[in-house]
């Protein structure tokens, strides 16, 4: 009994080490959602980001769709956040965004759209969908996929590798990609990213691994977005043993 759990723990421990490794060479694939049932497996095994274009955009995380809504009056951070751009999102426990997502119906239109997408098995794979406003800052993607979707507005995606997490100050975790300077670290201008432009009807997969931030293409303009974390029970261990430490 004793050396089939050695055997498990072994094997898990390589599962988990396997997939802590990943490709940090820069590079962007695009396709259109036509084409994913073709194209999307062989460049997802490549281990960079795709985007996918021409999707059908979700007209429900909106703000002129749920003003129609008895949510809107019951949501006063909407209409704040539209009429001043000033919103503070909170990342402990279940959140609002979190929250918003299911009462709405978006984790589960995100849920059948990705299980379609990639072919998963829900026995195998969960997913986390929340519906934002306003930007974030850099966030660590830990789940075996992570997609990002422009409902309203058009917002900036700055994507790097966790490589260049030498290049970046203890505590980058949520600084703001416009606030971000030489004056954080003397190496920061050496950082390597990519910027990709969302709007609504484009969706783009992050592999784990990869730091997202999201920023307004216009300061003056507000942004709806929402993010799927795509898991399977290696990469959930993986989020959680990275978020412990």
């Amino acid at each position: 009994m004793l050396e089939w759990i050695l055997i498990l723990v072994i094997i898990l421990c390589i599962s988990i080490w396997y997939y802590t490794q990943s490709v940090s060479e820069y590079g962007l694939a695009q396709i259109k959602e036509s084409q994913i049932s073709m194209q999307l497996a062989p460049l997802w095994d490549e281990k960079k980001p795709v985007v996918i274009s021409d999707v059908r955009p979700q007209e429900i995380w909106l703000a002129n769709s749920l003003r129609q809504t008895k949510y809107w009056s019951a949501e006063p951070s909407w209409n704040i956040y539209e009429n001043t751009r000033a919103y503070v999102s909170s990342h402990q426990g279940r959140t609002k965004e979190q929250a918003w997502a299911e009462i709405l119906g978006i984790s589960q239109i995100q849920k059948s759209v990705l299980t379609k997408w990639f072919e998963l098995s829900p026995w195998i794979f969960h997913m986390k969908t929340e519906a934002h406003i306003g930007p974030e800052g850099l966030r660590h993607c830990f789940g075996w996929a992570t997609s990002y979707s422009c409902t309203q507005g058009v917002a900036r995606c700055i994507i790097l590798h966790s490589a260049q997490k030498a290049k970046m100050p203890d505590g980058w975790k949520g600084l703001r990609w416009k606030d971000a300077t030489f004056t954080h670290h003397p190496l920061w201008v050496q950082v390597q990213y990519i910027e990709v432009v969302l709007r609504p009807g484009t969706t783009l997969l992050v592999p784990p691994h990869w730091i997202v931030a999201i920023e307004p293409a216009d300061t003056n303009e507000t942004i709806w977005w929402i993010r799927s974390d795509v898991h399977h029970p290696i990469s959930a261990m993986a989020q959680r043993l990275n978020e412990s430490t």
